[in-house]
């Protein structure tokens, strides 16, 4: 019995084939989208999920409270994670580290920059980390070994053994290669090509010592069964306490690996509020409405072409066919296209996972026969199935024989208030997905092209690294001397990311009992109009940095808090025992947090031998030509390093990268419902147009025009999307306004966004089912009306 449905369905397809390949397609195409975005969401709900002990691995962090607003950092001091380990019992490892940063290889003549990080010899522990060469007992033992991952390794030295090798650093410092370690996944929060051992670091940082001083992570492992909120309690007060009182401004606590990837933000409050969790939600709603889509599409669909088989259902039943078997065989012909669909729709997500890796900038794999995958692919084809398939099923079996033989019409109005509904459904997601696409689009470009206070175009940046800081006077004649470069400055990190701050300024009036974090950055004279920096009031550094170098610049937040009115050059600083004079005040400009206002902070002289060179090139030069210039300037006075440079323009564009995820995916997947939505009514249009069929003819032989029978063949669609729009506003608002909620500074939700929206909405339906229309309406009517 079931091959004898299995043949029927498959022959019912055949026999319809352009019904069967809009239905198959639709709920392919849907599947597919789908199960690409729950790929994604898997991956982040597996973040770190590499490291077996990651239920007991935490970061300590740092939490601090200055005039009135409370921020958490991850930066603790240098003795912390030594003394906690013996002194707080649970931890069963705790690691000093460093942050991930890239660094200069040289292997003969292969040179190449590599990111890695200094870390305790525990690391390998916490961390599970797997070592394929050398020994995981001795590899940390010196301060010149060096550990590199497999794809460091070969890097470097290519097919050849890199054990036991020497490879040097910054074309100065060497090391042996130690061990080699496996490579960590990309959805890990530790992707590195080596590791250096901590005391290496340590012996050059003699601030790794002090309490006062937060510069180095902290990493944990804990005990099984470690009662963690004992531990918090220790380490809330452990560094004051540790100081005797004198170090107060820091409370630290452990913080679970666990929600280093959903969460790990935190509000003025220091509380802890959502991370990527909100966007894995955000998909996971998109991916089920894409996917309601889909199947909406697929039961319309499917409903509607079974209500041609009347009468095929009542000859059946005069044949002596049951009534269950007449269940059975619509339930199966609705399950083999639902299969078929599932199938197409593997095939999709096998062809679209790479390029779809490259948007994410992930590592996605498609692995059918993991038990969630493939119960995901089942789940969804039983319902589609069996719910497509349930309509006809159920209400055409039970009709009357002779009635559907003689041409009887049926009551078939629930079905088709239930079509009406699907429609409706549907559209509305499409038409809410597409405003909320826009909104985003929308408030990104109002984040990228606000007034920054700066100029970021036409400025790249290099690391200003080995010796090019004994000819920076040089090298800064010679690449103005070019004609190609307007101004270049330095500064000691990037303007975008000002993250070295401290509380110990006062000044003349300061409330004593106020504590106000500033944020500190090292420059030359050369940095405000290398960036287009614009003077509030006074005047930039001198040239002769060494003759001003108790001078500072400070922002017009600190300038008003200071004094209201920002006038406030000749005012002193005090920091400790060192004053400082205002020489000038700048205007303010966004850093660090691209959505809120600046936070105080001020400008140091830069005398130091590192840093990052800010190239501004002229306007309307040749880039390419300009870049190849200051490369040979540049490698001329530092041969052995290569030119490496980032625009900052580019450097700030990344701060949008979540953003900017949400506006790609959204958009590709609004235009995937729109798509499916569509061949759901050009389906249902064909199907209309074809019940309607002698009516039109009749309407045509009495004089209807061609546009009149359009008008009347759209009217009942175009009111029902018009419906879908106006239901779909009001959520979309509630949606986009809960959304914007985490930015400073949003736009403003334009009913303009609404309705242009619902137009196009209404424009691609009329297009999608104008073209059933207007075929039935030139149709000739003789042949409609022959059998009469």
């Amino acid at each position: 019995m079931i091959k004898n449905f299995i043949k029927t369905a498959f022959r019912n397809l055949w026999k319809t084939k352009g019904y069967s390949f809009l239905n198959i397609f639709g709920l392919a195409i849907g599947i597919a989208a789908a199960s690409l975005i729950f790929l994604w969401v898997e991956n982040q709900l597996s973040y770190n999920d590499n490291f077996p002990n990651k239920k007991d691995i935490y970061i300590v962090k740092s939490k601090q409270t200055y005039d009135g607003a409370t921020f958490v950092f991850e930066s603790t001091p240098g003795p912390l994670a030594q003394n906690i380990a013996k002194e707080i019992p649970g931890i069963k490892h705790a690691v000093r580290m460093t942050w991930i940063s890239p660094m200069l290889f040289s292997v003969g003549d292969n040179n190449l920059f590599q990111n890695g990080l200094y870390a305790d010899a525990t690391v390998a522990d916490v961390l599970s980390l797997e070592f394929t060469e050398g020994d995981r007992k001795t590899a940390f033992d010196k301060v010149d070994n060096i550990i590199l991952s497999e794809s460091g390794a070969k890097k470097l030295f290519g097919s050849q053994p890199a054990l036991g090798k020497t490879v040097k650093t910054n074309n100065k410092d060497l090391y042996i290669v130690s061990a080699i370690t496996k490579d960590l996944p990309k959805n890990s929060s530790y992707n590195f090509q080596w590791l250096i051992p901590f005391k290496k670091f340590e012996s050059s940082q003699d601030w790794l010592t002090r309490w006062d001083n937060n510069g180095i992570q902290t990493l944990i492992q804990v005990e099984d069964n470690t009662n963690v909120d004992q531990i918090n309690k220790q380490l809330m007060n452990y560094v004051k306490n540790r100081t005797n009182g004198e170090v107060t401004f820091s409370q630290n606590f452990l913080y679970p690996m666990e929600r280093w990837v959903t969460h790990n933000r935190f509000d003025n409050s220091g509380n802890e509020i959502e991370g990527s969790l909100k966007n894995i939600r955000l998909f996971s709603i998109i991916a089920w409405i894409v996917l309601l889509i889909a199947c909406i599409n697929f039961m319309n669909l499917a409903t509607a072409r079974s209500e041609k088989r009347a009468k095929e259902v009542g000859m059946r039943k005069v044949v002596g066919a049951s009534r269950q078997s007449l269940i059975g065989q619509f339930l199966a012909e609705s399950l083999v296209l639902a299969t078929i669909s599932s199938l197409v729709a593997i095939l999709l997500v096998y062809i679209c996972i790479r390029p779809f890796n490259t948007m994410i900038g992930q590592d996605l794999q498609v692995d059918l026969f993991k038990p969630m995958h493939l119960a995901f692919v089942i789940t969804i084809t039983l319902i589609c199935g069996l719910f497509a398939g349930s309509y006809p099923a159920f209400f055409l079996s039970a009709f009357k024989p002779l009635s559907t033989i003689k041409g009887a019409k049926q009551k078939a109005g629930t079905g088709s208030l239930i079509r009406k509904g699907l429609v409706v459904l549907q559209y509305t997601a499409s038409v809410v997905l597409i405003i909320c696409t826009i909104i985003i689009y929308q408030q990104i470009q109002h984040n990228k092209n606000k007034d920054l206070g700066f100029d970021k175009s036409q400025v790249l940046t290099t690391a200003l690294q080995g010796d090019m800081a004994k000819h920076l006077p040089l090298i800064k004649n010679q690449l103005i001397a070019t004609g190609l470069v307007e101004q270049v400055g330095v500064s000691d990190v990037s303007i975008l990311n000002i993250y070295n701050n401290t509380s110990g300024f006062n000044w003349e009036g300061k409330d004593p009992n106020k504590s106000i974090l500033i944020g500190m950055l090292r420059a030359d004279e050369g940095l405000v109009p290398a960036l287009d920096l614009k003077m509030f009031d006074g005047r930039n550094f001198h040239a002769n940095l060494l003759g001003d170098s108790t001078s500072v610049l400070i922002n017009e937040t600190l300038a008003k808090l200071i004094r209201k009115d920002g006038h406030v050059v000749g005012s002193i600083l005090n920091y400790g025992e060192e004053n400082y004079t205002i020489a000038g005040v700048v205007k303010n400009f966004v850093y660090n947090n691209v959505y809120a206002d600046p936070d105080p902070m001020l400008f140091i002289p830069l005398i130091r031998e590192s840093g990052l060179l800010n190239i501004r090139t002229k306007a309307g030069i040749d880039l390419p030509q300009a870049i190849q210039q200051i490369e040979k300037i540049i490698v001329k006075n530092n041969p052995g390093f290569p030119f490496d440079y980032k625009f900052l323009d580019e450097t700030f564009n990344s701060k949008f990268q979540a953003e900017l995820f949400i506006q790609q995916l959204s958009s590709v997947f609004a235009i995937i419902s729109i798509i499916i939505s569509c061949l759901g009514l050009f389906g249902l249009a064909a199907f209309a147009t074809e019940q309607r069929a002698k009516e039109i003819s009749i309407r045509k032989v009495l004089g209807a025009s061609v546009s009149g029978l359009i008008q009347m063949l759209n009217r009942e669609f175009i009111i029902l999307i018009g419906i879908s729009c106006i239901i779909a506003f009001p959520i979309a608002w509630i949606f986009m306004h809960k959304w914007l909620a985490d930015y400073a500074h949003h736009i403003t939700i334009s009913w303009t966004v609404f309705v242009l929206s619902g137009l196009s909405a209404i424009i691609i339906a009329l297009l999608t089912i104008s073209s059933q229309a207007f075929k039935a309406a030139i149709a000739n009517p003789t042949k409609t009306l022959r059998d009469e």
